[in-house]
This record gives C-alpha cells, structure tokens and sequence, in this order.
C-alpha cells in the first residue's frame, strides 16, 4: 500500500526559500522532525525510490525558482505532500507544531491522509475515457529508458539530456518503473525487459488527442564552486488514448499511481508531480 499525506506550512517570519522549496521538507525528514523513519529512504542512492517529497505550494502552484529567489511572508498558507509506501508506525510519527529548518521557523499541521492499495487499480474502468496528464512540476525524462536492455551498457555513457516533447511510450515506460519500485528492487532484467516492451506498445497502440508542454528551465542549487546548477524539463498537459485494451487497463494501473508517486527522474525533491485522470470521451 502506499500513503500520501498533505500538510500546511505557515513561515513565523519572513523567509527566502531555496530555490527548490521541497528541501525545506526534505530537512524536516533528516533531522527526524517529520516521518524520521523515511529517512534512509530520502538518503539512499537507489534508483526509482518509491518517494514523492513535493515542494511547498502557494495559490495553487509549486514553488521554484526559474531564476528569482522565492520570497515569502510570515503567515502565508503554503502546502505539500509527501508519498511512501505504507509502514505501520507513520500515524505515531505525524505531529503539529513550530520546528527549526535550515531554512526558518514554520508551522507545519497535518491537512488529510490517504492509504491507497494499488491492487484496487486494476479494477479501474477505462472503456470510453482518455487519459488527461498534467504535469505541475518539471518531468524530467530521458528518452534513453526506450533503449533494448541489450543496448543499454552500450549506450551507459552517452548524455542524451531530457526530452522535452515525451511520447506516450516513455511516459509508460517510466511510470512502470515506479509502480514495480513500489513493489520491490527494480534492479532485475525482467523488469527491464518490460518496461522496454511496454514503452515500444505505447508509442505503437496509441494516439495523442491533444497536449499544451511548454520546456522550463529550473535552478537547482549550487556546485562546490558557487556556481548555479539547472536542469530542464516540462510542464503543461497531454491527453492520450490507448487503442488496445488489455494494455489500456496496464497502463492506466501504472500511470494513476504517479498522481501519488511522480513520473521521472527527481521526484524525491518534487519534480515530475503529475495530476492523472480517466477523462470520459465526449
């Protein structure tokens, strides 16, 4: 099962947030203020973590810097989330109250919890709906997850960067990713295999009905030198349909999990957060 638990943070001062406003949540999980046991879960270096730490939000939309530093008053309303698969003493580390981050005081208040089983996917109905994904924060994907596993040692080396237009097919191909490290290790060849085989399907079975993506640029932090560090994704929307309907029901399982877990590279500090729904075709 996995959990997501939305939260408020109010800042008891004036303050500039990093320019991903999700570390002031990640300081929150290392210094054993909120859900300290997710802790080596955040640290680890593993790929595909079953973690989504969005960063904080203000008027309906994420907070991070394209350039400007974020400046926030004293008293504003922000929010987040954070989603990990379930363990049984998370309800005893839940807690209110004012706590000290690298970053300033804030209130932090626990808004709802949600428990999803992700077996009760399948049952979901997809005859006579399309797919509607909106991407809230940058999704970085590289399109090196389409290539045959035979192929992918070959190609270790290469720097494709992240695609900016996404196909059905990688989107697939990583949501895939996610929902089988949520079920365990993904460092398995199988796995691999499938992913390859669901991405190619993807892109052959279906058909995209419309989309608004527009590329953003994102500061990330700074090197050892001082110097700005960005990445570069997506943001916006794509509406798609999958024509056959033994995948459509795979697929639909894998991508509506995102909507709790992301989709790409970087969720762990908030990017590729995404909003799916099985949108009724008219």
């Amino acid at each position: 099962m996995i959990v997501r638990i939305d939260f408020t943070a109010v800042p008891q001062h004036d303050v500039i947030l990093p320019p991903l406003s999700s570390k002031v949540v990640k300081n929150l999980i290392l210094s054993s203020k909120l859900l300290p046991s997710l802790s080596k879960l955040v640290e680890s270096r593993a790929k595909n973590k079953p973690i989504f730490i969005s960063n904080l939000g203000r008027g309906g939309k994420r907070l991070f810097s394209t350039g400007n530093p974020i400046h926030v008053k004293a008293g504003e309303e922000l929010n987040f989330f954070i989603s990990f698969p379930y363990y049984d003493s998370f309800y005893s580390e839940l807690s209110s109250g004012v706590f000290e981050t690298g970053y300033g005081k804030f209130y932090i208040d626990v808004e709802q919890v949600f428990i999803l089983d992700p077996n009760k996917l399948k049952d979901v109905e997809v005859d006579g709906k399309n797919f509607l994904v909106k991407f809230l924060t940058p999704a970085l994907l590289s399109s090196k997850v389409l290539l045959p596993p035979v192929l992918r040692e070959k190609y270790k080396g290469v720097n494709v960067g992240y695609s900016l237009i996404p196909s059905v097919g990688l989107l697939v191909a990583y949501a895939y990713r996610v929902y089988r490290a949520l079920l365990g290790d993904t460092s398995n060849g199988e796995y691999d295999v499938k992913a390859y085989k669901l991405g190619v399907l993807g892109n052959a079975l279906s058909r995209v009905l419309g989309y608004d993506l527009s590329p953003l640029t994102v500061i990330i932090g700074k090197d050892d030198k001082g110097r700005e560090r960005v990445t570069r994704g997506f943001v916006g929307w794509m509406e798609f349909d999958i024509v056959y309907k033994k995948l459509k029901r795979a697929v639909a399982k894998y991508l509506l999990l995102s909507s709790f877990l992301g989709i790409g590279k970087s969720r762990g500090i908030g990017f590729g957060e995404v909003e799916v729904e099985l949108k009724p075709i008219r």
